[in-house]
């Protein structure tokens, strides 16, 4: 009886061992994307469409799932709020709500360029497990949020998105991609 129950118990573990005997990502490539992901956003900004990261991009890999990349931006940094500046007035908050709607499309478009990128870069990560870029979004307690979302994920399977990069018609990456606002 115990030799039996001792079988079953072998058996149930080699799945768990197979994970743990995959190729793990290093903590090294881990801070190289970080760096990346963080110089691409901060490359939305420009003299005319200022943007703020909000502290540094925040990556891990978790084994037989895959890597999570997570990161906050101001869309339109303002004045905020200060002593010397205690209210937000409604033209403020309306001009900066403006500026917001109209720069999420570009923040969208650096996710997927992001995810794009990474799937090269990451390569100990198995085709099958998934990469994934969340984006926190930075408001004022005062700021008009409606249309606009708190949060951003964008995920997908790793060899979907390097047969994007090598060449599959780029439409095809709204299909294999995931994207859920919070």
């Amino acid at each position: 009886m115990k030799s039996t129950a001792l079988a079953v118990l072998l058996v149930l573990m080699i799945p768990f061992g197979s994970i743990a005997d995959k190729p793990g990502v290093s903590r090294d490539q881990i801070v190289k994307m970080e760096l990346a992901i963080d110089a691409r956003l901060n490359g939305l900004a420009s003299k005319d469409y200022p943007v703020e990261v909000v502290g540094l991009t925040q990556g891990m890999y978790i084994n037989g799932v895959g890597a999570v990349f997570a990161g906050e931006v101001n869309l339109a940094p303002s004045g905020g709020i200060s002593p010397f500046h205690p209210n937000m007035s409604r033209e403020e908050i309306a001009r900066i709500h403006g500026k917001k709607v109209e720069r999420l499309p570009k923040l969208k478009d650096a996710m997927q360029e992001i995810l794009l990128s990474s799937a090269g870069s990451l390569d100990p990560i198995p085709g099958d497990e998934r990469i994934a870029v969340g984006i926190t979004l930075f408001y004022w307690q005062s700021e008009d949020r409606s249309g606009l979302p708190s949060q951003i994920v964008m995920q997908a399977p790793k060899n979907a998105l390097v047969k994007v990069k090598s060449g599959a018609d780029r439409s095809t990456l709204a299909s294999v991609l995931t994207v859920q606002e919070f």
